[in-house]
């Protein structure tokens, strides 16, 4: 991308405000209540970094007898083992002219440049951790097949034409280190009287325990027509209980975590529409009347446990395997 007179031009005539954002999106990663395990290894030698992780613990003796030995009759053995996390560095950058600083006000320019550029490495870094939470890796996801995480939306892939990919985790599910922060440099060419600005930042994502997280893969149609295919508040009551059956932490509340799609958001918000609940299609409103905020803190919080988020960087618009 470069950044020209003429394209200053063409956003405005007379420089009255910062210049507006294209689109902002959520950044989710990192974040303590959906990843609880954050590492800053920037002190440290290399790029990777091995996470120690306990085996389950097993049942202990119900029924020890007086002066009867314990060791040998109730063992636990402590078996720990590590999960590698590797460092990968994700960047964006453009050029911008003198003339464009000149004409179009450099604090104006500058300051929304390194927005833009800062929300792009933001944004490569939710999507990548995204991608490596469903599938295993950060690379982008095309096909349904590459998800596997259990899918408890009980749809086969030859049910979906296209899907979305949602998750519901527990916070000890995955990892996140940081090698370098978000970084943004500025250098001048004189040779063409035009500045490089570069924003970098190096981090990476580990799947600690791959049975403390959840898929729903549901149709990746907003306006869904067949109900059969659409995200439903069952199918994320049983990723929960599936979970819970794993005794997969949550966090301090007592919740896990579902990250939603748009097109899955808006499926619930129907279902909920069934019995009152959301009138304007978006969990994420809380301006509601008390009585549907009351059934959106119940219903959701207690019944379903676990926080809703909506994210635009989770795999979408899947083909079918």
């Amino acid at each position: 991308m470069a950044t020209y007179t003429a394209n200053i031009t063409a956003l405005y005539e007379d420089v009255v405000a910062d210049l507006i954002p294209y689109y902002d999106n959520f950044v989710l990663l990192p974040n303590p209540s959906i990843i609880l395990n954050s590492y800053n290894i920037s002190g440290g030698v290399g790029n990777t970094m091995k996470i120690p992780v306990t085996n389950a613990w097993t049942s202990g003796n119900s029924s020890v007898g007086e002066n009867t030995a314990i060791i040998g009759n109730a063992d636990q053995d402590f078996l720990p083992t590590s999960v590698s996390l590797s460092v990968t560095k994700r960047g964006a950058a453009t050029l911008i002219s003198e003339e464009s600083l000149e004409d179009g006000g450099f604090e104006t320019v500058r300051n929304a440049v390194v927005t833009r550029l800062s929300r792009s490495i933001a944004q490569a870094t939710d999507s990548s951790g995204m991608n490596l939470f469903a599938s295993g890796s950060e690379t982008a996801l095309t096909d349904i097949s590459g998800v596997d995480l259990t899918n408890d939306s009980g749809l086969s892939n030859a049910d979906l034409t296209g899907a979305d990919v949602s998750l519901v985790l527990s916070p000890e599910f995955g990892a996140y280190a940081a090698k370098r922060e978000p970084t943004v440099k500025m250098f001048n060419d004189v040779d063409k009287d035009n500045y490089q600005m570069v924003a970098t930042v190096r981090n990476g994502f580990a799947r600690v325990r791959t049975g403390f997280g959840r898929a729903v893969i549901a149709s990746n149609v907003i306006a869904e027509s067949n109900t059969t295919l659409r995200a439903s508040l069952d199918m994320f009551s049983t990723s929960v209980a599936n979970l819970r059956a794993e005794n997969a932490p949550t966090d301090g509340a007592g919740f896990y975590v579902a990250v939603v799609t748009p097109a899955h958001e808006l499926h619930l918000a129907k279902e909920l529409n069934g019995v009152g609940g959301i009138s304007n299609g978006a969990i994420g409103t809380v301006a509601q009347d008390l009585a549907n905020q009351a059934l959106l803190e119940g219903l959701i919080g207690q019944a379903i446990g676990c926080r809703f988020i909506r994210s635009n960087n989770l795999p979408r618009d899947l083909a079918s395997a």
